[in-house]
């Protein structure tokens, strides 16, 4: 069959011939209509993803979307999202029993990747591991990308009184304001000052895709007793963050990983999601190309997607 192949380490993927997957005991067959390219694929492929990761060659994709071609639990034709590590960027995926998510009627294919890793990576982090209340301050760092711009329009349904987006460009800044956010600064050094100055009282809650010097100037602009929810690391893994600050406020980290959640919860975060999204409360912009542009959008992923997923259709 047809897929993407990395070859080597760090290298743009390929289209190629690859092995078909085989199913096996706790494991589906999914005939592929649309998969993704994420962050996450580009720090598997680079060898720098914290989890085991196959040598070259073999097939990215840790999301799809597609009908069951086999399963112990879903009938055939059965739509579902599904999350994995690798293998999706092809015809025909194998992917565990347990992460198949069946797609909720009137979600198209695009909508329905597009609600997978980036658009939950943005919601249950608020609602989830934030645990945000109503009337509560929030920052979102990264608010230019999927995932920021899936947390800020999370943040104002789930009544945040404030929402202040984080962007590196004007685009994604003013993108933010259209979804819902109060203010949008922009990142660099001063953020941790302007971040005070726009709320003065602390921040109670800080959504970070970026890590770095980003995190470090919201954990400063925290409220004693906030809480700071890492869901990537786009901008460093590292950060230089004082000890004392965390103990002295009784700040909280909070790491956050679609690829550990409960299956059970990532159905129904899933299902709840694709509600409001049908609903018109979350809105997603989304590009599909062919199989024969997957390189060229790899590429595009590296560099910075600008707040667009980006979906494959393999077939």
């Amino acid at each position: 069959m047809r897929g993407l192949s990395v070859t080597d380490r760090g290298a743009t993927p390929v289209v190629a011939e690859v092995p078909e997957p085989v199913a096996g005991p706790g494991t589906a067959l999914v005939r592929v209509s649309r998969a993704s390219i994420n962050p996450l694929d580009l720090a598997i492929a680079a060898g720098r993803f914290y989890m085991p990761v196959p040598d070259p060659p073999y097939v990215p994709g840790a999301e799809i979307v597609g009908e069951v071609i086999a399963s112990e639990a879903h009938p055939p034709g059965t739509r579902v999202w599904a999350i994995g590590l690798t293998g999706g960027i092809a015809e025909v995926a194998a992917v565990p029993e347990a992460a198949l998510v069946p797609v909720p009627e009137g979600c198209d294919d695009d909508l329905a990747v597009a609600l997978g890793i980036a658009g939950l990576a943005g919601w249950m982090p608020v609602l989830d591991r934030g645990a945000l209340v109503p009337g509560e301050t929030v920052a979102v760092l990264a608010a230019g990308g999927a995932v920021g711009q899936v947390a800020v329009q999370a943040a104002r349904s789930a009544g945040a009184a404030r929402v202040v987006a984080v962007a590196r460009s004007d685009r994604g800044r003013a993108r933010a304001l259209d979804l819902g956010a109060d203010v949008a600064l922009p990142t660099g050094p001063d953020l941790a000052d302007a971040l005070r100055a726009e709320c003065p009282d602390g921040l109670d809650l800080v959504i970070d895709p970026l890590w770095g010097d980003s995190a470090v100037a919201a954990l400063a602009a925290l409220a004693p007793r906030g809480r700071l929810v890492q869901v990537g690391n786009a901008e460093s893994p590292t950060a230089a963050i004082t000890a004392g600050g965390l103990r002295g406020r009784r700040l909280d980290i909070r790491g956050f990983s679609v690829l550990v959640e409960e299956p059970e919860r990532l159905r129904t975060a899933y299902a709840e999601l694709a509600a409001a999204a049908l609903a018109g409360e979350v809105v997603l912009d989304v590009t599909t190309v062919p199989l024969e542009g997957a390189p060229d959008a790899w590429r595009l992923q590296a560099e910075g997607a600008g707040g667009i997923k980006t979906a494959i259709d393999p077939r």
